[in-house]
């Protein structure tokens, strides 16, 4: 693809992975949780979105992210299809290509960037709101605002009684693209570094259990002791975690910092199970080779087919009850 094309569709989910998850026409099966169908298309039109790499702002070549995620592919597809055909992380050098590959998608996609967008846009949403703490502060703010070429004709408190009527007209526009493809970058690498620090489990599903599943937000982060911690949402170097990723509808890792590597098989009922945790952390499309796959809610429910997930209310209404707003993931305690 040249620089033309790649500047339209960018993925997030490269297509090589994609690739493992397709039929024998090389197609996708999604379900699409905002649109409640489903449908089938090619790898090229999943994971992905135009420009998404693309840097606009920055003296640099538009595409460098883009190429320096083509090498890094270069260096995983191979690698991923060695530890597909023997079901194994044994190879130290493969290993480390798919802790990389899983930073990459963990990074790069849609659903992260809007949390970090959010997180720098509430840290300046709280520095307006201290710069009108006091009027000494706000005249601070109104000079800063000016040396860098903008102006605020309200006065303290004008603009006190604006914020007071309308709390989020402080919040400052989201961060350009370049910056999140910075942040994704700068944080690479200690991701690896937290990934490779893990135990590594490789599940093989068997026959009957018709496979994994994937998402465009594949890898799952969870708390792994069976309680309820709400809203809290681990982080990646937190003990008591556990990381789930699909390799293919054959295999998938489970990471912990205790435990020991090794190799596992995945019966009916726990490939279920795991593929409710990645199914619960979709952003909005869950990727399959059929619709053959099984999923559950939890350990006392029965294992359900995938062939109906689109009308699966609680899917649908995004991990929450539609009537009440509780949360109730497709996963097993």
């Amino acid at each position: 693809m040249g620089k033309e094309g790649a500047a339209k569709q960018q993925h997030y989910v490269p297509q090589y992975y994609l690739r493992g998850f397709v039929n024998e026409r090389k197609m996708l099966y999604v379900v699409d949780r905002p649109q409640a169908k489903f449908f089938r298309v090619p790898t090229i039109a999943a994971g992905g979105e135009k420009y998404f790499n693309l840097l606009t702002q920055s003296r640099v070549n538009p595409f460098a992210a883009e190429e320096a995620l083509q090498e890094l592919e270069d260096k995983v597809a191979p690698a991923l299809e060695r530890v597909k055909a023997t079901q194994s992380l044994a190879d130290e050098n493969d290993r480390s290509a798919i802790m990389n590959l899983m930073a990459a998608v963990t990074l790069r996609n849609p659903k992260q960037r809007a949390a970090i967008n959010e997180m720098v846009q509430g840290w300046g949403q709280a520095n307006a709101a201290a710069g009108l703490a006091t009027k000494e502060g706000y005249e601070q703010m109104v000079a800063a605002a000016k040396a860098q070429g903008l102006k605020i004709d309200l006065s303290y408190e004008e603009m006190k009684t604006e914020a007071a009527k309308n709390p989020k007209w402080f919040k400052p526009p989201p961060p350009p693209q370049d910056f999140n493809i910075w942040v994704e970058a700068k944080f690479h690498d200690p991701l690896v570094q937290r990934y490779e620090q893990r135990k590594w489990q490789v599940v093989v599903a068997s026959d009957d259990s018709c496979g994994f599943v994937t998402s465009d937000h594949p890898i799952c982060l969870r708390w792994c002791d069976g309680k309820d911690h709400g809203f809290m949402s681990p982080g990646f170097s937190m003990l008591g975690t556990e990381v789930i990723f699909s390799l293919s509808p054959k295999l998938a890792v489970r990471g912990r910092f205790d435990g020991e590597d090794n190799v596992v098989q995945g019966d009916k009922d726990a490939v279920a199970g795991i593929n409710s945790l990645l199914i619960s952390n979709c952003n909005n499309q869950v990727y399959a080779r059929d619709a053959l796959f099984s999923y559950k809610r939890g350990p006392k429910e029965e294992v359900g087919s995938g062939a109906h997930l689109d009308t699966d209310k609680v899917f649908l209404a995004g991990g929450r009850d539609a009537k009440d707003g509780n949360v109730i993931a497709l996963k097993p305690v």
